[in-house]
């Protein structure tokens, strides 16, 4: 129960419906197909035709955002089954891409290049700040949460190396509100079967805006994982969530974002640009994760000649402007430094 309270449940929806399923018949039979999907320009006497694509596999039409009764009539429907399952967040995949171009057919002016990713962002910020974009184009001022794309349940850069420098482009690109992939990775849909690799993964994601789990810890690992994965949830809570209030207000004022790499404290510093597996949050926070199988130590370097950064797992304060060579860090901890 302790580790359940805090988990909240997520619906993924999508802009597209199947041409075989009831929903999308009902609106060829009513003459309303037009209006809720986008569609080919008709010649003059003809009835407008649904431009067919494929989501997962499966021949598609695609919501029109362009229609302000097909959006309403979206995000009703949206509402509902929020308030039906008593859902905290509304995930929305599939905004992406451009079906017209897609099909070599040149698209409506309104929805030429990204706007069908801007228009449709747009209106699914009107149902709340728990909700969640697969993708974003000239959206990072609005309240929504970006999910970041599935990685795979290994230690490559399609895996667990690749978190920090995707937290790092998306931060620096403005979108600061983004939820990691699910602890573990989630691309092979298999339960995580590497109890380390869940430790580290979970290292990580306790240091960013939302604790995401596809696979709770009781089903893939021992108890010591899972009182592990309650005290990351309570740092999150207490340590990382009001680091992330201040810097929203830095942000919002300066443009500044809230992860910032290395060399955001080191500019001058060739070395500062080679580092992938560290991360600032504001300027006065620094983790530094493991991302290699079976080590218990790794190099850390600090930026910011000048400064003086403080363990918090030691208390020991150390210069800025250098590397600490073979720093310990054990599986049970993650070093992170203040400044």
């Amino acid at each position: 129960p302790s580790v359940l309270a805090p988990l909240q449940l997520a619906v993924t929806l999508s802009p597209y419906t199947s041409i075989s399923s009831p929903l999308f018949l009902r609106t060829l039979q009513d003459g309303h197909a037009a209006t809720y999907w986008l569609s080919l320009q008709p010649r003059i006497g003809d009835s407008p035709i649904p431009l067919l694509t494929t989501w997962k596999g499966q021949l598609c039409a695609r919501l029109n955002v362009t229609s302000e009764a097909a959006l309403s009539w979206y995000l009703a429907r949206a509402r509902r089954l929020q308030q039906a399952l008593g859902a905290t967040y509304m995930v929305f995949e599939g905004a992406e891409g451009n079906a017209f171009l897609e099909q070599a057919v040149p698209p409506p002016a309104e929805l030429e290049g990204d706007r069908y990713t801007r228009v449709l962002a747009e209106a699914l910020a009107t149902l709340g700040n728990a909700t969640i974009i697969s993708a974003g184009a000239r959206s990072s001022h609005l309240p929504l949460f970006i999910q970041m794309s599935p990685l795979r349940s290994d230690w490559s850069h399609a895996g667990l190396k690749g978190v920090i420098p995707s937290v790092l482009h998306y931060s620096l690109l403005g979108y600061n509100f983004f939820i990691p992939d699910a602890v573990g990775g989630s691309l092979a849909g298999d339960t995580p079967e590497d109890m380390e690799l869940y430790v580290r993964w979970l290292q990580i994601v306790t240091f960013l805006p939302v604790m995401a789990f596809s696979t709770p810890p009781w089903l893939c690992c021992d108890a010591w994982v899972l009182n592990l994965t309650h005290r990351c949830i309570q740092r999150h809570r207490d340590f990382v969530v009001p680091l992330l209030i201040k810097y929203s207000s830095e942000w919002l004022s300066s443009g500044y974002p809230i992860f910032r790499p290395a060399w955001w404290l080191s500019p001058m510093d060739p070395a500062a640009f080679t580092i992938e597996d560290e991360f600032l949050i504001g300027d006065e926070v620094l983790v530094a994760p493991v991302t290699d199988k079976g080590q218990r130590w790794r190099d850390i370097y600090l930026p910011g000649e000048g400064h003086l950064w403080m363990d918090t797992n030691t208390a020991h304060v150390f210069d800025g402007g250098t590397i600490l060579r073979n720093y310990s860090a054990g599986l049970a901890e993650v070093p992170v430094f203040v400044k």
